[in-house]
């Protein structure tokens, strides 16, 4: 099947090669043919078998949306894409002596509900965006990935969701201008070793021109605000910043009160590094906005 002729305008595709009688599939090649974007959502899993021709490796843009962690083996015939948007994906730890494609290629990603370790020691050295969502099996969970990252050298925009803190420890990404971050576990805690960990990223990321942070009220986190309210600007961390956002998820609304009232209390400290500052309140959640 690797790059038979085919005439992929014709009906019957499927039939005539794999075997597969659907006049649906067709119009799915075709179409993906012309726009060199393909859109796949369990259980189309038929269309697979075709990964090694040319079907796949003239994709400019790929959706996988696939259900209990299906195994995906097309990434080393993607080799002209672009974008690629994986949900609930096991992906394969290839080895290294593999040149994937699109790590020459690849300009944005998202992975939700999908593995993420086969980026581990990897360059990406066209990847702009990149958008993690829930990760399956965080490398955090396996010491063999201790000190191992993913480099991200041109990723100016980096959107971690449901993630945790130690996430951020596995990417080299030091050209980042828009970080998001939501944790939204109740067991976070910034206990010394793992603020120490976040907070010697955040010193790398020396270009970086919004922050925004949704974490709930756990153990250290006045130490998260004093850092990004206070310390950063006070050392010069990010000569760029434009502004800074936390909101502090909590339990009930008397632990927000408390909370509201003890940062408006520490105001005047932070306030000196920023044009605007403002501490709000709503219901069980306080928000932290810096701005210059």
């Amino acid at each position: 099947m690797d790059d038979i002729a085919v005439d992929y305008t014709s009906a019957g595709y499927l039939d005539k090669h794999i075997r597969i009688s659907s006049t649906e599939h067709d119009a799915t090649i075709v179409r993906a043919i012309v726009t060199r974007h393909l859109a796949i959502a369990f259980p189309d899993t038929l269309l697979f078998p075709l990964r090694s021709t040319v079907l796949f490796r003239q994709l400019w843009h790929l959706e996988l949306n696939c259900e209990s962690n299906h195994r995906i083996v097309i990434l080393p015939y993607l080799e002209q894409i672009e974008r690629l948007e994986i949900s609930h994906g096991h992906i394969p730890e290839y080895s290294l002596n593999l040149d994937l494609p699109l790590t020459h290629t690849l300009q944005w990603l998202k992975l939700r509900l999908s593995t993420s370790s086969w980026m581990l020691r990897r360059t990406f050295k066209s990847l702009r965006e990149f958008t993690v969502t829930f990760p399956l099996s965080e490398p955090k969970n396996h010491s063999r990935y201790e000190g191992l990252q993913v480099d991200l050298p041109a990723c100016t925009k980096l959107e971690l969701f449901l993630c945790s803190m130690d996430y951020l420890r596995f990417l080299s990404c030091s050209n980042v201008q828009i970080l998001h971050w939501v944790e939204a576990s109740s067991q976070t805690t910034f206990d010394l070793e793992a603020f120490n960990s976040f907070r010697d990223v955040l010193f790398n990321l020396s270009c970086l021109l919004n922050l925004d942070i949704l974490v709930p009220k756990g153990l250290g986190i006045d130490s998260l605000i004093e850092f990004v309210f206070f310390g950063a600007p006070e050392y010069g961390v990010w000569r760029n910043i434009r502004s800074v956002a936390v909101e502090i998820m909590l339990s009930s609304s008397l632990e927000a009160f408390h909370l509201f009232d003890q940062t408006v209390g520490h105001q005047p400290h932070y306030e000196k590094w920023w044009k605007s500052f403002t501490v709000t309140e709503d219901e069980m959640a306080v928000m932290i906005r810096a701005s210059v």
